[in-house]
């Protein structure tokens, strides 16, 4: 389920491309004092992803309409988000940037049932490779980091299998199930589900979080998956968002028409 959220921007402003935590920020506001206000504070997991202020361009004059979508594989999260955004009314604000919501639509995107399908992310994938993982690629950075971004010179195996195994972990935590390994008949070869796809290019991109600056790496893609199978996860997928940080805005996922 996706909520599509049209804003005005009430006054002039640069676009601030590092809005990940005061975005996510906004949201735990909003559903402080709802059967969702535990989410905040849960470890792991948190179920919900965003896109970018759509579109991207500065400087975003008094006036401006900008659109932020947020998607989550929980319909009644989506429901309680529209309710608390519709009474906000009145100003709110992203970091320095400041607007006042235009319109709210709650969307049931689907994948296709039946037949091929693509869907392209909306923002970077962000994948992690733990110390033991890549050193055994013979991958040796300046310094022994215990994880490093995945990056467009890295194998593209080392990917995948993050990718993938992120994706069950999500899955099975989310449905409290292991109907995952049980149901793809591919076991843990991720590029069985992830069979076709297109890597488009290499990000690199500053996250505030506390007042701490960190570089992190992502990229963007196309997957084409076949819609006879694995309906049930492909939803998930597109809902949810692909790789690491979802909650902060990362690997949110679209349909490719």
């Amino acid at each position: 389920m996706r909520l599509i959220v049209r804003m005005k921007s009430t006054e002039k402003c640069e676009y601030a491309m590092n809005y990940h935590y005061s975005l996510q920020g906004l949201l735990y506001n909003i559903i402080r004092g709802t059967e969702y206000a535990y989410v905040h504070d849960k470890a792991g997991f948190k179920y919900f992803c965003f896109s970018n202020l759509i579109p991207i361009t500065t400087p975003i004059s008094n006036g401006d309409i900008r659109t932020l979508i947020i998607s989550s594989p929980d319909s009644n999260f989506i429901s309680v988000l529209h309710e608390k955004m519709e009474k906000l009314g009145g100003q709110i604000k992203i970091g320095l940037m400041k607007f006042k919501i235009d319109t709210l639509q709650k969307l049931n995107l689907r994948v296709p049932p039946k037949g091929p399908f693509r869907m392209i992310t909306g923002t970077p994938i962000l994948v992690r490779i733990p110390r033991k993982k890549y050193m055994k690629y013979g991958i040796a950075p300046p310094v022994n980091y215990e994880y490093l971004y995945w990056k467009a010179d890295h194998p593209l195996e080392l990917f995948l299998s993050q990718l993938w195994v992120n994706l069950q972990k999500k899955y099975n935590d989310y449905c409290r199930t292991n109907i995952v390994d049980q149901d793809l008949d591919h076991g843990n070869n991720p590029f069985s589900y992830f069979g076709e796809l297109i890597f488009k290019k290499q990000i690199s991109t500053k996250l505030f979080v506390k007042d701490t600056e960190q570089t992190v790496i992502g990229s963007t893609w196309e997957f084409m998956f076949d819609g006879s199978k694995y309906g049930g996860l492909n939803q998930f997928a597109l809902e949810v968002g692909l790789g690491e940080r979802n909650s902060m805005g990362f690997g949110f996922m679209n349909l490719k028409t």
